[in-house]
């Protein structure tokens, strides 16, 4: 009982996070065995699940859209206080749903192949087969996001990234993201990488590593 609540507590979680509901995921009818617990880490991993083109991958909310799709990252916020009370604000700096580009320690606008790796990890990776738990850390520092941009300039949507903790948070429950399987943040950040977005990717991380 306590497992099967701990699954729906998880898959409500995830639903929060990424924006959307995993269509693999289903609540097991009994206690797992040994080998179903070895064959469940495995199907975590990523693999090649579908093979749609870049012209129907674009046509999911909000890549249709967009007309300019940029990478970014940014600091956190810090207020202190008289009694030194401290707050961190981890989130992307906007006002009035307005982002604020002053506060972005880097930008850049993508070309039409890196809207196609993008894409592509996004929506033709996915779990190697059917899971049941979706193990999220409770760490949330987010330094990086991907802004999608209309005909005005403006960023519509957006989506947070914590390379840290493994997390991105959508701006909108209408977007969807695909299924979060162990490799796509890595895939995400390469892309970032290759972009040379390096705070919150390759320094400026609350933990070290690549």
């Amino acid at each position: 009982m306590i497992r099967l609540f701990s699954i729906i507590t998880v898959l409500i979680i995830s639903v929060n996070c990424f924006g959307q509901k995993n269509n693999l995921a289903k609540i097991p009818p009994q206690a797992s065995t040994k080998k179903e617990d070895e064959r469940e880490v495995l199907n975590h991993n990523c693999m090649r699940t579908s093979t749609q083109s870049f012209k129907n991958r674009i046509k999911n909310y909000p890549f249709n859209k967009a007309t300019q799709i940029q990478l970014v990252s940014f600091e956190g916020s810090i207020d202190s206080t008289q009694d030194k009370i401290v707050r961190v604000h981890d989130r992307l700096p906007t006002l009035n749903d307005t982002v604020c580009y002053s506060k972005l320690r880097e930008v850049k606008a993508i070309d039409f192949s890196n809207v196609d790796k993008l894409t592509d990890v996004l929506f033709n990776f996915g779990f190697r087969g059917p899971v049941y738990t979706m193990s999220i850390s409770l760490c949330y520092s987010p330094r990086n996001a991907i802004l999608f941009l209309d005909s005005a300039g403006k960023t519509f949507e957006y989506i947070e990234i914590c390379f840290d903790c493994d997390q991105v948070r959508a701006s909108s429950t209408e977007m969807l993201l695909g299924d979060m399987c162990d490799q796509k943040m890595d895939m995400l950040k390469d892309i970032f990488k290759k972009n040379k977005i390096e705070y919150g990717v390759t320094n400026g991380r609350l933990i070290d590593g690549d």
